[in-house]
């Protein structure tokens, strides 16, 4: 459940109609799509259509928990969450395109990989914005996927492993991402308030 001081409850109820009041449904339904990807990791028979339509519900699960981080909805314990990554370095002057791109491995150096960490925010948005998403299968199962957005298709191309997503997603699928309570401050700039902390179910 979501719960806020009383003196922001008005102002809360007053912008109903472009809020995201109850997150826990959200939540509820996070965890039934989290369930199907981990049911559907594995194929007897790996087609392109089951690949499409996993990389689909897992573009669909990065927009909830982006929504969930953005309204504010999650706990600042939870939205400090990263994920360990692969990254492969942009190379060369040609650009990948959307048309006549060619593939990743002919504009990125994929024989020197980097270590790095990406934020939960950063992670969703290159799932959403994807300007590449091919999903990579191992002994009939999906392990890892190769991924950049549009932003980033001029600097990094991102391997991600699927069990890391699925461990990353299930931290908002959890009740105990959701705010408790929580500070905020008036921004002149924004003209509303800002959450300046928040904290989750101890």
């Amino acid at each position: 459940m979501d719960c806020f001081p009383s003196c922001r409850r008005q102002t809360l109820r007053k912008s109903s109609k472009n809020k995201m009041i109850e997150s826990s449904y959200w939540r509820t339904e996070l965890r039934n799509d989290l369930a199907w990807r981990k049911s559907h990791r594995a194929y007897r028979r790996w087609s392109e259509k089951q690949q499409v339509l996993f990389e689909r519900k897992l573009m669909l699960v990065a927009f909830q928990v982006r929504s969930l981080l953005e309204r504010p909805k999650v706990n600042d314990h939870a939205r400090s969450t990263g994920m360990s990554v692969l990254r492969f370095k942009k190379t060369g002057d040609h650009p990948f395109t959307a048309m006549g791109s060619g593939w990743p491995h002919g504009r990125f150096d994929m024989e020197h990989p980097e270590a790095s960490v990406l934020s939960a925010h950063d992670v969703c948005n290159q799932l959403i914005h994807y300007c590449w998403m091919q999903t990579l299968p191992e002994s009939r199962a999906f392990v890892s996927m190769l991924v950049f957005s549009d932003y980033q298709r001029h600097k990094w191309a991102y391997e991600f492993r699927i069990e890391d997503l699925l461990q990353l997603f299930r931290v908002f699928a959890n009740d105990s991402s959701a705010i408790v309570s929580m500070e905020s401050q008036w921004d002149d700039k924004r003209q509303d308030y800002i959450v300046t902390r928040s904290w989750g179910p101890r």
